[in-house]
């Protein structure tokens, strides 16, 4: 663990230990997604990453906490929050800390990083704010975020949310004979696993890429132990829901929790199968009342595409749309400022 304060008076600290993080999260930012917690960094550290994690602390005693990793594979180091396919990290802190001129310091402490890029990916809501701030040279990876909110129960959520086809689906479903259960021990995986592999079969034989493109980029971003490792560290915030029909396993939603925010992570189905049951829709709608007897806020539906037969899926629910990005960052490697130049400008060590 290593420290240094910079020339403005600014702390910064790496990597940050969980009992820290979860300080933060407690008595500062407790409005996180379950990617921004110590355990998705033990998922994310458990793929070839090291724990890089920041935390700025200002004079005032305004603390910014950045999750970030960085590689460990190849010549070339690279850093992340977090990498592409681990969903948002940016920059957890008390509602409002995060202003402009902190953003912009975090970004300019970024940019001194050993590396030719770092990737950031901030929450969907504060997209305009980073659009404005991030340095020239840096790349914008555009994404789609759908966010459901919860406010007023599931009662408003059913009735002014859900799209009358969607409800009907629910209603046939009922009296199709699904048998349903959710598990937060890690049981369900291998079951949910095997209808994944039966969904990138369908989602490869629908692409236009070249046979077994999509299946080997989706199953590369996606493997099973990256499933077994989200499990094995969020315990109970990670729960497999699975709908089962004549004792056959027919779809399954992988959902994560934490504090007001429920994220709709990964859903798979035998769509044989579970088409005429509405069986997929059914598992979705029961997760979004749980989170609503949970008491949670809002359910995050994850990045998608627009005009892809997932984000209609989705938006039969009623979220709302978010055009928001990921940024890769030039960091010291692509020319700017070297660590060391960085600490003559102004840092000392602590």
């Amino acid at each position: 663990m290593s420290g240094y304060a910079r020339g403005d008076g600014v702390r910064v600290r790496t990597p940050v230990p969980d009992e820290l993080w979860r300080e933060i999260l407690t008595e500062d930012a407790q409005d996180v997604l379950p990617s921004q917690t110590p355990g998705w960094r033990a998922a994310v550290c458990a793929h070839g990453w090291q724990d890089a994690s920041r935390l700025y602390t200002w004079p005032d005693g305004t603390r910014v906490l950045v999750p970030l990793v960085r590689s460990t594979v190849g010549s070339r180091a690279e850093y992340a929050s977090w990498p592409v396919g681990w969903g948002v990290g940016g920059m957890i802190a008390a509602p409002g800390a995060v202003t402009p001129d902190r953003a912009r310091a975090v970004l300019r402490d970024l940019a001194t990083l050993p590396a030719e890029r770092v990737y950031l990916r901030p929450h969907p809501a504060s997209t305009a704010m980073w659009d404005a701030l991030v340095p020239p040279g840096t790349s914008r990876n555009p994404r789609l975020a759908q966010i459901l909110d919860l406010e007023g129960g599931f009662d408003h959520v059913w009735r002014h949310r859900f799209r009358g086809k969607l409800r009907s689906a629910v209603r046939r479903a009922e009296r199709a004979g699904l048998t349903v259960e959710h598990d937060g021990t890690g049981r369900l995986l291998p079951e949910f696993d095997r209808l994944f592999e039966l969904s990138l079969d369908r989602w490869d034989r629908q692409s236009d890429e070249p046979a077994g493109e999509v299946r080997r980029q989706v199953r590369a971003k996606n493997p099973l132990t990256k499933f077994t490792a989200v499990a094995a560290h969020l315990g109970e915030d990670c729960r497999v829901w699975l709908a089962q029909h004549g004792g056959r396993p027919v779809a399954a939603v992988v959902a994560l929790y934490q504090g007001p925010y429920v994220v709709y992570w990964q859903g798979a189905m035998d769509k044989a199968r579970a088409a005429p049951t509405y069986a997929a829709p059914y598992l979705l709608h029961l997760v979004i009342e749980d989170a609503c007897a949970r008491g949670a806020r809002a359910l995050h539906m994850g990045d998608t595409y627009p005009g892809t037969s997932v984000t209609r899926f989705k938006t039969a629910f009623g979220p709302d749309e978010y055009h928001t990005a990921g940024y890769w960052i030039p960091g010291a490697a692509a020319g700017g400022r070297s660590p060391v130049q960085h600490e003559r400008e102004g840092m000392r060590s602590s």
